[in-house]
């Protein structure tokens, strides 16, 4: 589906139709592993995201391929990641950076899942 940067999109998200994802190897400072732990965002945290109700939202501005809300497993913490695909492979997910949701990224969700979020972040 061909979108501009600025087009809203309101859609559950299919991790499963991704292989794999794609980390820098974590002595690397400079790479993805290590800029995403320095925010808070894990392997775990990763994939508790796409696996607990994960959603596409609109964030910008933005220059990743995908943002994602979704909870972590306990959903305690609902959490924003935004990816990109990865230049190795195209059915490769690679994490760019990511943060507990702000309350308008908690909207987003709250509308495409139609729950409501009753964790303790965001």
């Amino acid at each position: 589906m061909a979108r501009t940067r600025n087009e809203a999109v309101f859609t559950v998200f299919d991790a499963y139709e991704w292989e794999a994802i794609d980390w820098d190897d974590p002595d690397d400072a400079d790479g993805n592993y290590a800029h995403c732990k320095r925010h808070g965002v894990t392997e775990t945290v990763v994939r508790d995201v796409l696996r607990e109700r994960p959603v596409e939202i609109t964030l910008r501005p933005t220059w990743s391929d995908f943002v994602i809300a979704g909870p972590d497993r306990g959903w305690s913490t609902l959490w924003t990641v935004l990816f990109d695909r990865s230049p190795k492979r195209g059915d490769w997910l690679r994490p760019v950076t990511g943060w507990w949701s702000k309350t308008a990224e908690v909207r987003q969700w709250e509308a495409i899942t139609t729950r409501s979020w009753r964790g303790r972040h965001g």
